[in-house]
């Protein structure tokens, strides 16, 4: 029985994690130079370990509320 809840996969394209993330296909590659955890795969193809993108944006990026600028 597998659970249907989790919608994100354990490893995911450079399009799952901007959609984790927000954001565009061009700012996962500037996340990928500035150190976001990939795999690479072959000689284009890269995927990543979604709870180590999560934790790499935890530990990168300072957790804000509302408010704080």
């Amino acid at each position: 029985m597998s659970d249907t809840t989790n919608t994100v996969p354990a490893f995911g394209k450079k399009r799952d994690v901007a959609k984790l993330l927000g954001c565009s296909l061009s700012n996962v590659d500037k996340y990928m130079a500035r150190g976001c955890p990939y795999y690479k795969l072959g000689h284009k193809s890269v995927r990543f370990d979604m709870d180590e993108v999560r934790d790499w944006v935890k530990q990168k990026h300072r957790r804000r509320r509302g408010g704080e600028q």
